[in-house]
């Protein structure tokens, strides 16, 4: 009897265990679902802001807070269009790995699918 009453209560613990760990896991995956989507947004009104931009100092107002304070400054031979294009096709390059991000995150089903969604940062040389 003493037996059966161990076995009973290390399954329950053990079951109860696994609850919690999918419950953090799923907690973590909508955190970082939410997230991801709220700097989709944010990535997004920043793009339309550059694409509806006229001039530098346009642009400049549609920049992330911790870059306003520096200037766009157009190379030799670069037009405002030129420029405008270049960091527009920048924003929506991001944006496009931010969705495959996304979309890595969601499809997850464990806690080493979801570190494996988590981007490799490069290194400048």
């Amino acid at each position: 009897m003493k037996i059966f009453t161990t076995t009973i209560l290390l399954l329950s613990l053990s079951t109860a265990t696994f609850a919690d760990n999918t419950t953090n896991f799923n907690q973590k995956k909508d955190q970082k679902i939410s997230k991801i989507t709220q700097r989709l947004v944010n990535a997004s009104k920043r793009k339309m802001c550059m694409q509806n931009a006229t001039s530098l100092n346009e642009m400049q107002t549609c920049r992330v807070q911790k870059h306003q304070n520096k200037p766009f400054k157009l190379k030799k031979g670069m037009t405002f269009e030129e420029k405008k294009t270049k960091v527009v096709n920048r924003i929506t390059n991001h944006i496009s790995k931010m969705n495959q991000r996304k979309t890595c995150i969601e499809n997850a089903l464990n806690i080493a699918d979801l570190k494996a969604c988590k981007p490799t940062k490069k290194h400048k040389k």
